[in-house]
């Protein structure tokens, strides 16, 4: 039993929001602040090892990275909802499963050195279909190939011409002296998706065409001239196809992303999972972490009312104080299961007591420890109750919460 209380008290809270920094992407992040103390004693080895393995992995400066991988578990599901994906997350979707694809590749060649990140990286999908299909329809900027489809090849080739002949007719006009004479300017522009030339507002019918706009002056009109409005309207229609028919491949695709959903999601998940573990790793080298030997509760022969628990600190650092800190010694040896620390206001009496408790918190969820030496059981129950006692004027509120406290531990115990 750890209660959420001793979590926040001890500040794991503020260790966790700190690791999560080190996270590549949103998934490894929520996962970090997800994180509760193990109190198997298995897993708890099983997580410090991961951890161990990612340090040596980052020492050695392997190629595996994180980057551009992106939490679409959601968007993922939608599409089996017949939502109907953008070309950018589909893209996310495609660079997600790439990396994931060349992490278990790479870490699959260095099993014999790497066998536990190794074997989390088998769990992933690589969904190579998923992955060819979004890359035969997009390009590397997100924008939807020409070879899409055969319709939209035509489309776009159509569009091209009657972008081309209205174009021309439109510098026609501007190049004929009868009629720039009464332009605002020489310029081709656009009004409500139609190509149109400003003219001066007092010449307004020397040019015969439709207004769509006039200048905040009002000196200024943009007319769409009429010899320009059926290859306007040809020009437009081709557009609306070719909307049409991206919207079409888009959903196309995005139904494919729905058929996957779930290798999909369950792929996200493990590199959630890897990134999270890089991410201890990544802390632990900051804050000059050693790895804990994790050990069982053994009694003591010599001594019955032992409860068969070991403490053994060596140069252990709060990893939240900055500056010059004083390390700690500590060790509850064969004889020793209860200590009473005292002295005097600002001696180090919380600091000691908030060091001890994090420190077998930390280890029971896998992070390396700021420390010489470590050595801890994994604990089924940790407690802490920690006030501010600095102040002798303290409230009978705060007084009651105390010993509420003290006694739902001594219930537990």
């Amino acid at each position: 039993m750890i209660p959420e209380k001793t979590l926040q008290t001890l500040e794991l809270d503020k260790i966790l929001d700190k690791l999560a920094t080190y996270t590549t992407f949103g998934g490894g992040a929520d996962l970090v602040r997800q994180l509760f103390p193990t109190t198997d004693l298995q897993e708890a080895q099983l997580w410090q090892k991961e951890t161990s393995e990612a340090r040596l992995l980052l020492e050695n400066k392997t190629n595996v990275t994180l980057g551009g991988v992106r939490d679409v578990r959601d968007i993922a599901i939608a599409a089996q909802r017949g939502v109907v994906i953008d070309p950018p997350i589909l893209q996310d979707i495609r660079n997600t499963l790439r990396r994931g694809m060349t992490i278990k590749r790479t870490l699959g060649r260095m099993k014999s050195s790497y066998p536990l990140l190794a074997s989390v990286a088998e769990l992933l999908e690589e969904c190579i279909d998923i992955q060819d299909a979004i890359g035969n329809v997009l390009d590397d900027n997100s924008e939807i190939k020409d070879s899409a489809s055969p319709k939209l090849a035509i489309i776009r080739r159509d569009l091209k011409i009657a972008f081309e002949r209205l174009q021309t007719k439109l510098h026609r006009i501007l190049s004929t002296p009868t009629k720039a004479q009464y332009l605002q300017e020489t310029i081709i522009t656009m009004r409500g998706g139609r190509y149109v030339v400003p003219i001066k507002a007092d010449h307004k019918g020397k040019i015969p065409g439709v207004v769509h706009d006039s200048s905040s002056s009002g000196a200024t009109l943009f007319i769409e001239p009429l010899e320009t409005v059926e290859l306007n309207n040809q020009w437009r229609e081709f557009q609306i196809e070719e909307e049409k028919e991206i919207r079409r491949i888009l959903a196309a695709l995005s139904a494919q992303v729905g058929e996957q959903a779930d290798y999909i999601v369950h792929s996200v998940g493990i590199l959630c999972y890897l990134d999270f573990t890089f991410a201890k790793a990544r802390y632990a080298d900051d804050t000059r972490s050693v790895q804990p030997i994790l050990i069982p509760f053994k009694q003591r022969p010599n001594n019955p009312n032992h409860p068969g628990s070991t403490i053994y600190l060596k140069g252990a650092k709060h990893p939240l104080l900055t500056g010059n800190v004083v390390p700690l010694d500590i060790e509850f040896g064969d004889e020793t299961w209860v200590m009473v620390v005292t002295g005097p206001n600002t001696g180090g009496k919380t600091v000691s007591l908030k060091t001890v408790g994090l420190m077998a918190l930390m280890s029971q969820c896998g992070l390396h420890v700021p420390a010489e030496e470590a050595k801890l059981t994994i604990f089924e129950g940790i407690f802490a109750d920690i006030g501010d006692e600095q102040s002798i004027e303290q409230s009978l509120s705060t007084f009651s919460s105390h010993m509420r406290n003290t006694i739902q531990i001594l219930d537990y115990c």
